[in-house]
């Protein structure tokens, strides 16, 4: 019997290994644990000018995600555009295609049964390889330029596009592989003591990230006139800002948290004194804030002010079968 595992990274120890089934095949897990000291709150880091923040503008087009560092004194310092974006959404669009096809001269599926279960398994284990690489990028940019924040958008409830089987299904999976972007990149930033934070997504796309007024969005060769959603370009009339609109949204999420950060503290108010010959009421229950519901990620039109909800990433169901084909590390991805 035969062992493969990478090499152990320094710092961390080995913790007691566990047989996990996944199909019919039984892996070999072996945790490892690595202790460090926790890095300063946000609120606490935002008070030093020279705090650099990494924010993080995921999107469904050419570009998955683009980042770029800023201080919080305004000095932007970096830029970094991670692509492949039509790549990776037109290799899923041809398999569910394909899915579709079957189910198609299929008929009747059996109730609880998995069907083509092959090319589900392909698309699930690109997604995940795809949300792992981009992750360990954005972490990596992060850490090389030293940024101490790691700020998302916190994405609400978005509804796929209606249309064919395999174009809402292409984007309904696209919002769960930014969920995963997220999760993974939270642990992983935490392990090089980098905070993860995210905003609210209201309107990040439309505005100016120099003096907030509305900007124009159009393509090269178009009227700089209006606002077309994907467009790459942006034009801000008010301070002559140009530049690319994923660019600015991405440096309009940095702002927002430093500006969440600078507002100052509000109480709230008392609860109004019951009047004579009331009775108090001694006993209830008070919500956390950390008890809210929690949803699926959405895409750039929860940027373009048609949603405001909150959540986290929704966990993908996992399916059972033999283990997913390895996927090579530069995403060579196959044309059936």
């Amino acid at each position: 019997m035969r062992t493969f595992s990478r090499a152990l990274p320094a710092g961390f120890e080995v913790g007691s290994p566990a047989l996990v089934r996944k199909g019919r095949r039984w892996w070999l897990h072996t945790p490892i644990e690595k202790s460090f000291t926790s890095p300063p709150q946000i609120a606490e880091q935002l008070t030093t000018a020279e705090t650099r923040i990494c924010a993080v503008d995921l999107n469904l087009d050419e570009h998955l995600a683009v980042c770029t560092v800023q201080t919080v004194e305004g000095t932007i310092l970096a830029t970094r555009f991670i692509g492949r974006g039509r790549e990776i959404a037109g290799f899923r669009k041809r398999q569910l295609g394909r899915i579709a096809r079957k189910r198609s001269k299929t008929g009747i599926i059996a109730e609880d049964e998995q069907d083509n279960s092959d090319l589900w398994r392909k698309i699930q284990s690109v997604d995940s390889q795809v949300a792992h690489l981009v992750s360990a990028r954005i972490v990596r940019f992060a850490t090389e330029q030293g940024a101490a924040i790691l700020v998302f958008e916190h994405l609400g409830n978005l509804k796929p596009e209606k249309g064919k089987y395999s174009r809402s299904g292409n984007t309904k999976r696209a919002y769960w592989m930014k969920g995963r972007i997220f999760n993974y990149a939270k642990y992983k930033a935490w392990n090089q003591r980098i905070i993860t934070s995210r905003v609210n997504p209201r309107n990040t796309s439309r505005e100016c990230h120099r003096c907030h007024a509305p900007v124009i969005r159009y393509h090269a060769g178009q009227a700089m006139e209006g606002y077309t959603p994907g467009a790459p370009l942006v034009l801000c009339q008010e301070c002559q800002m140009r530049g690319h609109a994923d660019r600015n949204a991405s440096l309009v999420i940095g702002r927002r948290s430093i500006e969440r950060s600078a507002e100052p503290f509000k109480e709230k108010p008392h609860p109004a004194v019951r009047r004579a010959g009331g009775v108090e009421q001694s006993t209830g229950g008070v919500l956390s804030q950390e008890a809210q519901s929690k949803g699926r990620p959405s895409s750039d039109h929860a940027r373009h002010g048609e949603s405001n909800g909150h959540g986290t990433a929704q966990r993908s169901r996992r399916r059972m079968g033999t283990a997913p084909p390895s996927i090579p590390p530069q995403l060579r991805l196959f044309n059936e």
